[in-house]
């Protein structure tokens, strides 16, 4: 405790600030139009781990996607500027910025299912930011949910657990959201589920910051993340970020509880909600980029037994440091390489490796991202893989071969996940996955399109994944990323039979989709 103390007073000591902040938008589509402005910068700006602090003025100029050919129009009427230019609710008094939304995403597709309902998702919440003066930040967010999903979307989400399993009723969650219940009583997939985030921080310096609350992380450059990514739920943190010799250096570690969904306790009728089990994290990431067209750095992510449920079993998990640890109760310490270099002015090669350092198991990351021409166009491609035991390490069972989701261990602490979704890729169990995206706005217009290509098991039972998503949408408001879209999403899956040997059996799906949103977080379907 001592030495995060003297790591916390250090950085409060550390420089000055100019203007307001926020920190940077994980979604996929706001992200590319911010990282194609800081692109442009002459000076190192480090984008590897996100959220990362921007002011709140170069934020909102970025998301406008203005080009040299055309500029938003500034609407003059009060229902105008709301409705295409401003957030709904916006204050601006001296030192104070408060900005609010309405959230939701109300999408209907052309197919139903097996009762002949039509597939849904009905979201509806709200997102408030802001800042006091040039040092406070802060957000929230909320979302309630129900869908019935595609298919295979039933098969990622109920995968442990189910609508009638009267063993482990509770098992299974939604990805990137949190647990699922059903909201009817009948015996079909009717998913009920929310997301809640939120967070305070304080910025230290030009580029320095502490951030407390309810939230998710994402390291590294491409679509992807094989050392920390999003697609989990939000855990609850403490992250510090420092910077130094003018941006070129820069630290961060965050310290996270992360549960899993086995109770601590029987339910019963006076302990309808008791604990989920829980365990700790460590994520810890030093970076060095002397050049705005090169970085590189170096991370660990360590998961740790939490005792009674409610602490470490070793002080230093407290400590601001990572890689070396002596103390007990580590269960899996991923650790890796972040980097990349722009050989041309549009264009980076990206890539990551992590090594389990407890299990033996590796994965891998290799990408080239287009960006910038034209204007407001990205281009990734993008080839992903992980081994056995790249994400999992038990002692008392180490030659166990895993099978997706999670094989057949039931104890999540042996897992780099939380709420039975992995922290870095999605599968977590021996896979690899080449992937082709497309994002490009043309004034308010955009599409987006995406290929992936998924082989997982190929030691227990090779499976292979065709997935294949395509929008036209059109932007009604940049602040709350207000937009219609049209999509369509087909997938094909080859799996052997179990009954034939050499056998397979192919499944088709096609998802054809009407959605009115913000699209402020990531939603991945892309299984």
């Amino acid at each position: 405790m001592r030495g995060v103390i003297l790591f916390l007073t250090f950085i409060l000591l550390h420089g000055l600030l100019h203007a307001q902040v926020a920190l940077s938008p994980l979604n996929v589509q706001q992200r590319n139009l911010l990282e194609e402005d800081l692109r442009r910068a002459e000076e190192p700006v480090v984008t590897a781990f996100a959220p990362y602090r921007v002011s709140i003025a170069f934020r909102d100029d970025a998301i406008d996607a203005d080009t040299k050919q055309w500029q938003r129009k500034e609407h003059a009427s009060w229902v105008m500027r709301k409705l295409r230019n401003e957030h709904l609710f916006q204050v601006r008094e001296g030192d104070f910025v408060l900005n609010g939304d309405a959230a939701f995403n109300l999408e209907a597709a052309r197919q139903s299912d097996d009762q002949g309902r039509r597939r849904f998702t009905n979201t509806r919440g709200f997102e408030f930011q802001g800042a006091i003066g040039e040092r406070f930040f802060f957000a929230t967010s909320f979302y309630e949910n129900q869908s019935i999903f595609p298919n295979y979307m039933d098969s990622v989400v109920s995968a442990r657990g189910d609508f009638n399993a009267p063993t482990d009723p509770e098992r299974g969650s939604v990805p990137g959201f949190g647990r699922w219940k059903p909201f009817n009583t009948s015996d079909s997939y009717d998913y009920d589920y929310t997301l809640g985030t939120g967070y305070i921080g304080y910025a230290i310096g030009e580029r320095s910051f502490l951030q407390f609350g309810h939230d998710k992380q994402f390291l590294g450059y491409g679509y992807r993340s094989m050392l920390l990514s999003d697609v989990s739920s939000p855990y609850p943190f403490l992250r510090a970020h420092m910077s130094m010799l003018n941006g070129k250096l820069t630290y961060t570690t965050t310290w996270a509880v992360l549960q899993g969904l086995e109770r601590v306790a029987p339910v019963n009728y006076n302990n309808k909600e008791a604990s989920f089990r829980r365990m700790g994290a460590r994520f810890s990431y030093l970076h060095f980029q002397p050049k705005h067209w090169w970085g590189i750095g170096v991370f660990d992510g360590s998961t740790w037994h939490w005792r009674d449920n409610n602490h470490p079993p070793s002080i230093e998990y407290y400590f601001p440091y990572g890689l070396v640890y002596f103390g007990d109760g580590v269960l899996n310490q991923v650790t890796g390489l972040n980097g990349f270099i722009r050989p041309a002015k549009f264009i980076d090669v990206y890539g990551q490796y992590a090594w389990n350092r407890n299990s033996g198991g590796v994965a891998y990351q290799i990408g080239v991202k287009w960006q910038g021409a034209p204007e407001n166009l990205t281009l990734t491609i993008e080839l992903n893989g992980n081994d056995q035991g790249a994400y999992y390490h038990d002692e008392q069972n180490p030659t166990l071969i895993l099978d997706e989701p999670f094989g057949v261990d039931p104890d999540f602490e042996h897992y780099y996940q939380h709420n039975d979704h992995g922290l870095a890729h999605p599968f977590l169990v021996e896979m690899t996955e080449f992937l082709v995206r497309l994002d490009y706005q043309w004034r308010d217009f955009f599409v987006r399109s995406g290929y992936h290509r998924f082989n997982q098991n190929p030691t227990l039972v090779a499976a292979s994944t065709h997935w294949f998503n395509g929008e036209l949408g059109f932007i009604i408001n940049p602040r709350s990323n207000a937009q219609v879209v049209l999509g369509h999403i087909h997938r094909s899956a080859e799996r052997p039979l179990p009954t034939a040997a050499g056998a397979i059996n192919t499944f088709n799906e096609q998802y054809t989709y009407l959605a009115f949103r913000t699209a402020l977080f990531n939603r991945y379907l892309d299984f």
